[in-house]
């Protein structure tokens, strides 16, 4: 054998060698990757008791990016008796309201909103007699579920002011049909109205579902679920497949890491392409949808007898951005408001408890200004 094919040779053998090495790495790679994904669904499993709320943080952490389809297949049972108590809330059909019936005849305000404006309908309670707060409210309800609450109860029919709650920190997701779209850790069945402008007046799509029965009854019918899908992936602008849809994929932790990176992703540029460094911007949907919102809810109670009012909530963090981007129709047409951003500054984080909302003392003086705005547009 001469050098070259001496050197050829060795060099192949060297090559193969090499690969084998490369080839026994990658399966053993393989191999404990897969032993550590096993392990983790084993000591990490989360509950599987639905009414189970209280799973540790690690549980938590490891469940995360697991499809919406395959949560919610954790948490729903036909029977409300024993499905997770958070499937029950929101819903639009029957309407909940929290309000004292004993109360002695009063005025009655009502709140539509996300907890924020619960809260402050407690607070409300807290410093004065001098109206009955009613409260009508969806776990993180963005405002259009709020206006869609409002339009189906209107005041109960009998209510001095209402109250229209609007939030900084889900205005991006007012173009949405349920928080089961964009509360990708923590999906929540109920449904919102998507409101979109049509030739400059508010339209409104409703949901293909408003009640829990509903609810249950298509996601347990392959067929109707999947016409469901169909419509959150029409109108829904932050409906996804990927995070959507249940596959074997979801017995894997490492690959429910993946999706909740995508899951990330996909919130930050939808809150990127509505809000900027300077301020929420005009020319988006959201915007226009929330403006033509307030418009009309004003426009409606009024037309009732009622006085309306916007509660603005400044999320820390968020600047008065969204005073800022609803004040240009507040002004046009008149529309009492309270602004969080009048009583706390959204960069104060001592004004804010850990869970976003205000502290007590905070909502007690937001209460106050409440009582003012009303009793000024008498």
């Amino acid at each position: 054998m001469n050098r070259l094919s001496s050197f050829i040779f060795s060099s192949e053998g060297h090559l193969v060698g090499r690969l084998r090495v490369a080839t026994r790495l990658g399966i053993w790679i393989a191999v404990g990757l897969a032993a550590f994904d096993i392990l983790i669904n084993i000591v990490f499993a989360y509950p599987s008791d639905p009414k189970n709320i209280n799973p540790s943080r690690l549980q938590t952490y490891f469940e995360y990016g697991r499809s919406t389809d395959a949560q919610l297949a954790r948490m729903t049972r036909p029977d409300s008796a024993q499905t997770a108590p958070i499937t029950l809330a929101g819903w639009y059909n029957p309407l909940t309201a929290e309000e004292n019936k004993e109360a002695p005849p009063r005025p009655i305000v009502t709140f539509y909103g996300m907890s924020h404006a619960v809260q402050l309908a407690h607070a409300l309670t807290r410093i004065s007699n001098a109206y009955t707060p009613r409260a009508v409210g969806a776990p993180g309800a963005t405002a259009n579920w709020a206006y869609g609450a409002y339009l189906r109860d209107r005041g109960g029919r009998k209510s001095r002011a209402v109250v229209l709650a609007l939030m900084s920190a889900n205005l991006p997701m007012i173009t949405t049909m349920s928080p089961m779209t964009w509360n990708i850790g923590f999906p929540m069945p109920y449904t919102e109205d998507r409101f979109f402008i049509d030739n400059d007046k508010l339209r409104v799509i409703h949901p293909p579902y408003d009640s829990f029965e509903q609810y249950v009854d298509a996601f347990s019918d392959p067929a109707k679920w999947s016409a469901v899908s169909d419509i959150f992936a029409k109108y829904d602008t932050m409906y996804s497949p990927f995070i959507r849809q249940a596959s074997f994929l979801d017995h894997s932790s490492l690959f429910r890491l993946v999706r909740r990176a995508y899951g990330q992703r996909l919130e930050r540029s939808t809150r990127a392409a509505v809000l900027d460094q300077t301020g929420f911007r005009p020319d988006s949907e959201q915007i226009k949808v929330a403006r033509a919102i307030v418009r009309e809810f004003a426009q409606h109670a009024r037309a009732d007898g009622m006085i309306p009012v916007i509660y603005i909530v400044n999320n820390f963090g968020y600047s008065d951005y969204l005073f800022q981007a609803l004040s240009p129709v507040l002004a046009a047409d008149k529309i009492p408001y309270v602004s969080s951003h009048q009583i706390v500054s959204a960069n104060d984080p001592r004004g804010y408890v850990p869970n976003s909302h205000f502290t007590d003392a905070v909502d007690e003086q937001l209460a106050q200004a409440l009582i003012k705005v009303i009793n000024d547009a008498k």
